[in-house]
């Protein structure tokens, strides 16, 4: 089951397009549980290096009070909007002079839920994910949803990828609560693959073996939760890489959730390849669950 419910999400917003999705996705959701929002953005301002690598102050300050009621004033646009959008629930923000990414993980202590846009103002739009989504992605002590900029609403279908590992069912505990919540539909995606290379005929041999011990591992996981009430579940077995399975299924559901890492992480403090890459890619919302 999840950690104790504190009816309480955080959510980080910079102006950006995806920032302002993930803040209409958070007010959306805490509508759902009945939750509060904090709403937290940040002015802080990166030091500025000299010749010698030092960092300096990049702003004086008059220029840092500036800021903080530019900072203020947007902020409070934003959430008066979505005060009109989800006016059954409570909000309230702060502006912060500290990194964005550090004072989300420490609004995360003590909430149910950590909202980020998959990339803010500050990040590059192609390949890599939004520095700040990175950082609470590894040290947020809550689960994180990382939205896109148009996420959209595609029918009431939840999808949870699963591999066997701790962390996977984690997750698949987390998506059966929320398809509950919604009244939505759980799909349990099982990517598979044989990667070896060998003679035609073993080749053959293993890949049945492989889809046939995929396909027990999948019949466990869905079995597993449909005792919980949380809905119709259904199981979905994919012969393939789990980014390219997953990001394919992410373009049929709302909202795609997976453990922070899989049976191939690596037990440090990086996060799993399959959660990193959907994050940055995917055209729905995706929920990591530690």
């Amino acid at each position: 089951m999840n950690q104790a419910m504190r009816d309480r999400l955080v959510v980080g917003y910079d102006g950006s397009a995806t920032s302002v999705a993930a803040l209409d996705w958070a007010g959306a959701e805490a509508a759902m549980r009945g939750a509060s929002v904090r709403v937290i953005s940040s002015y802080a301002m990166p030091p500025l290096m000299n010749f010698y690598g030092i960092g300096t102050p990049s702003a004086n300050a008059p220029e840092l009070r500036q800021l903080e009621e530019s900072c203020e004033a947007a902020l409070r646009a934003a959430v008066d909007a979505s005060v009109r959008r989800h006016p059954s629930v409570a909000f309230d923000f702060q502006a912060v002079d500290r990194p964005a990414g550090q004072s989300l993980v420490d609004e995360a202590k003590s909430a149910d839920l950590l909202v980020v846009g998959s990339n803010g103002l500050g990040a590059t739009t192609s390949f890599l994910l939004g520095s700040v989504a990175g950082l609470v992605l590894h040290e947020s002590p809550c689960p994180v949803v990382v939205v896109p900029a148009e996420p959209g609403a595609l029918g009431g279908r939840i999808a949870v990828g699963i591999d066997g590992s701790h962390q996977s069912t984690a997750a698949l505990n987390w998506a059966a609560d929320e398809a509950r919540r919604r009244g939505a539909r759980l799909v349990v995606v099982h990517a598979w693959e044989y990667p070896y290379r060998v003679s035609a005929e073993a080749a053959e041999r293993g890949t049945t073996l492989a889809q046939a011990d995929a396909a027990i591992v999948l019949e466990r996981y869905v079995d597993s939760v449909r005792p919980s009430g949380s809905g119709p579940v259904t199981g979905q077995l994919a012969e393939g890489p789990a980014t390219h399975v997953l990001l394919g299924v992410a373009k049929t559901v709302d909202l795609l959730v997976v453990g922070s890492r899989g049976r191939g992480g690596f037990r440090s403090m990086l996060l799993g390849s399959v959660a990193h890459a959907l994050c940055a890619h995917s055209t729905c919302p995706v929920a990591v669950i530690r």
